[in-house]
């Protein structure tokens, strides 16, 4: 029975071969686009799902009007968090931090442009960062510190310890190496 409905779809198939090839290639066309929105999907939903407590997390964003139009923006004010921690019993944590630039790091002969953020203390408790050096509580209590991870460890320091290590930011402050973390994977949201 079913071989005869088998010969049946072939003979039609071949009957109609132009539209036959139309239908087979929109729809092997519709499935690897269906298949990579899905991939791209998967990829989103992924982003930062490494991190402990992950699900605790929560991003505040600001507008800004500039002449009429919107801006939004993922920086936070230090009044906003401190609004916020007052406020709100059930926040532990509030990381500032503002918008990423371009620093040049400077260890006495060797140079390099990065892309990097200034946050507050408290966010190497809010986001579980592996730690390789150092630790989330201590890490950025001091005013001039900065956290690394391994690869710019590695390009700044080389095969050298870079704890308690000075280093100088965009040619103005000279930083103290606190704490070493290491590499982000490639579906971490900048912060």
């Amino acid at each position: 029975m079913f071989k005869n409905y088998f010969l049946t779809a072939w003979r039609n198939l071949l009957k109609t071969k132009g539209y036959t090839a139309l239908n087979i290639s929109c729809l092997a066309i519709g499935m690897a686009v269906a298949l990579l929105i899905g991939l791209w999907v998967y990829d989103q939903y992924s982003y930062d799902k490494f991190l402990p407590d992950y699900q605790r997390l929560y991003q505040v964003r600001r507008n800004y009007n500039s002449n009429g139009q919107i801006l939004n923006f993922t920086s936070t004010s230090l009044k906003l968090a401190n609004t916020l921690h007052d406020q709100i019993p059930d926040i532990e944590y509030v990381a500032i931090r503002t918008n990423s630039n371009q620093h040049v790091l400077l260890n006495k002969e060797r140079r390099i442009m990065l892309p990097g953020i200034t946050v507050g203390s408290d966010f190497l408790q809010m986001f579980g960062y592996p730690m390789i050096a150092g630790t989330p509580a201590t890490a950025l209590r001091e005013t001039y510190s900065i956290v690394l991870t391994e690869s710019t460890a590695t390009a700044l320091f080389g095969n050298e310890d870079p704890m308690g290590r000075m280093l100088r930011i965009d040619n103005q402050h000279e930083m103290k190496v606190t704490s070493v973390i290491k590499n982000l994977p490639y579906n971490t949201q900048q912060p």
